[in-house]
């Protein structure tokens, strides 16, 4: 019997794959993916992507159970009294259950040039665009990367066994969400891969080949690699959903 129960996951990334993996063991339930995207992205390698030594891109076919149903589209309004899901072709999708896993995204910097001077790693796109800085630079220019959590620490890394000179700027402490003996771990591997690590350190401006600090240091940078802040897509906002200040959508002790 064809199941008729409608379960929609909106995103695909890892939550949203693996959500729909474990949908499809329930046989009542008709499974469906809906991502902007035709194909799956690694997102914890793209710093690998950014050098060139890794795709990042899977097909959703070596990711996803046969029988999850796919759909490459972006959904531009949830309407939870309808149970239903507008999609930016103009179709309407309806549901009995959504699962909401759009994910998160680079936030955009408030520092005077960061927009226009450096690059954010939160995409495929973006990755594939620190790829091709880097090739145009070469790997003697300087890089600067803003930002010291886990992608920020993984691109520095990546960037210096490339044999690239690499300047971690971080606010507060190198993976300052880490145990102290991870953190102190991190240093020294940091440290023994060349990276130069500047830790309490607030960047001010980003011009074309400067990183400009609050306390008058300026760090000479072809390539500014953005990995500070995140924020959210805007879809539960702008669906009128319960959302916090960052429009991270509200949810209770059992999501």
């Amino acid at each position: 019997m064809t199941p008729t129960t409608e379960a929609i996951v909106v995103g695909g990334g890892y939550a949203g794959v693996v959500a729909a993996n474990r949908l499809t063991t329930n046989p009542d339930l008709r499974v469906t993916l809906i991502n902007p995207r035709p194909t799956f992205v690694e997102r914890i390698r793209l710093h690998q992507h950014a050098i060139g030594a890794y795709d990042a891109a899977l097909s959703f076919t070596d990711v996803l159970a046969p029988s999850v149903r796919r759909t490459v589209d972006t959904v531009t309004r949830i309407d939870p009294t309808s149970r239903s899901l507008q999609l930016a072709n103009g179709d309407v999708a309806r549901y009995d259950y959504l699962v909401y896993a759009v994910g998160s995204h680079s936030a955009e910097p408030a520092v005077p040039g960061a927009t226009e001077h450096s690059y954010p790693l939160s995409t495929l796109e973006q990755a594939r665009a620190v790829h091709e800085r880097l090739h145009a630079t070469g790997p003697a220019a300087p890089v600067v990367v803003v930002g010291g959590g886990a992608t920020g620490i993984e691109t520095a890394a990546e960037l210096a066994e490339a044999d690239s000179s690499v300047t971690l700027v971080t606010g507060g402490e190198v993976g300052e969400y880490l145990h102290p003996a991870a953190r102190r771990e991190v240093r020294r591997l940091l440290g023994r891969l060349g990276v130069t690590v500047l830790e309490a350190a607030e960047v001010t401006a980003v011009g074309a080949h400067v990183v400009h600090l609050a306390d008058g240091r300026e760090l000479p940078s072809r390539t500014t690699v953005w990995t500070a802040g995140f924020g959210v897509p805007d879809l539960a906002a702008r669906s009128g959903l319960d959302t916090d200040a960052t429009g991270r959508l509200r949810t209770d002790e059992t999501l």
